[in-house]
């Protein structure tokens, strides 16, 4: 099968598997009342396991991912106007997470062809996909604790803080049998920052570039 054959099958494939992800929290959110806090996070967790899973090892031209981040926000656009899908949209706060998702995946991915590395992809995904739902269920959800900025909580950046690190000792030592205590905590620290600083859901798309970014830094010292 070539690129372009493979290429058209992993957009296939991602819109299918992404639209029934999406049926299955509507009926969650719809049916079974599950709250919307749940259902969102759920999708964009699962999204990203996706695309762990289709970028680099499906999409072997750049375009096609960058495609279907771009196909994904104008989808998810229209979804929320037309009020598709409540079990994403429907939550308390203003957020445009699900959009800046979508651009974030893509961007994350071209920065790590370009640079020629899939841990510039891999690891700020990580990240994104367990301290960030964990962070906002901590500070959220189930803990009461202080705001610092813009709903951020202290238990919830803490939350953050702590997974991001396990995640970056975890990786690297299962990549370089040296779990890098330093550049783990630095990567954690940039992360965390990051994502206490950023509003209304562009975490989505600054927290994996921010990774991305210390991780290409250290290629150069």
């Amino acid at each position: 099968m070539n690129y372009h054959a493979l290429g058209l099958f992993g957009l296939l494939g991602f819109t299918v598997g992404y639209i029934l992800l999406l049926i299955f929290c509507e009926i969650l959110n719809r049916k079974l009342n599950v709250d919307a806090e749940y259902t969102r996070k759920l999708s964009h967790v699962a999204a990203v396991l996706m695309a762990l899973f289709f970028f680099p090892i499906v999409f072997k031209n750049v375009g096609y991912a960058l495609a279907l981040s771009a196909l994904f926000f104008v989808l998810l656009m229209i979804a929320k106007v037309q009020k598709w899908i409540p079990s994403v949209d429907n939550v308390e706060r203003e957020t445009g997470g699900s959009y800046f998702l979508a651009f974030g995946l893509g961007a994350t991915y071209l920065v790590s062809v370009v640079f020629g590395n899939n841990a510039i992809f891999t690891l700020p995904l990580l990240i994104f996909a367990i301290s960030d739902p964990l962070a906002g269920l901590v500070g959220g959800k189930w803990v009461k604790s202080n705001e610092i900025y813009a709903g951020k909580t202290i238990a919830g950046t803490l939350a953050f803080l702590f997974s991001a690190l396990l995640i970056c000792l975890l990786f690297f030592n299962s990549v370089y049998d040296n779990p890098m205590l330093g550049f783990s905590l630095m990567i954690a620290l940039t992360a965390t920052v990051t994502e206490l600083i950023s509003t209304k859901g562009t975490d989505n798309f600054t927290v994996p570039l921010s990774v991305a970014g210390v991780l290409i830094i250290s290629q150069f010292l």
